[in-house]
């Protein structure tokens, strides 16, 4: 969230570790954890990402420990086959990472794109969910706008930096 980074990556055996690390967690803009997860789920798929580009299959256990809940899931690789062509081309896009911050242009998007992302977010075992109607887009802009709002209030507060990022911790 925000580029915030809310996680720590460690390694533990034949396995890395993946932490949630609380100190990045926006509290006001998301008193729950809920997106510092999400970003956590990022930083997992991008590793999941890389050991397929090196020829490894990942085997993820999410929140493989109970009474660790910062241990958000341990990722090992014991087999060894060719990485598949979208997973390489997927990971050459890691490594010209960009961030657009501006507004997108109202065109039609090109067709099938939005069954092709709901096709992939399948195969991670999430579901995409297509805003489409202005109430609904009106309601996401809400939301949105909402969490901006509790972000800059956050920011505000003493001891947080830019982005409401603890200060002394990188925002980007």
């Amino acid at each position: 969230m925000h580029n915030t980074q809310p996680w720590l990556f460690g390694t533990d055996a034949q396995e890395l570790c993946l932490y949630a690390d609380a100190g990045r967690q926006l509290t006001v803009a998301d008193p729950a954890g809920r997106q510092m997860l999400i970003s956590c789920g990022a930083a997992m798929f991008t590793a999941r990402l890389a050991l397929r580009s090196a020829g490894r299959i990942p085997q993820a256990r999410v929140l493989p420990d109970p009474a660790d809940p910062l241990l958000v899931a341990r990722l090992g690789w014991p087999r060894r086959p060719a990485a598949a062509s979208y997973e390489r081309q997927l990971f050459d896009q890691v490594t010209r990472r960009r961030t657009h911050r501006g507004g997108f242009d109202p065109v039609p998007l090109p067709p099938g794109l939005l069954a092709t992302l709901q096709a992939g977010a399948r195969q991670e075992g999430v579901h995409l969910r297509i805003i489409t109607g202005e109430a609904a887009a009106a309601a996401l802009a809400a939301a949105v706008q909402a969490s901006e709002q509790a972000l800059r209030r956050e920011s505000a507060r003493p001891g947080t930096g830019r982005l409401g990022v603890p200060a002394g911790q990188p925002a980007a």
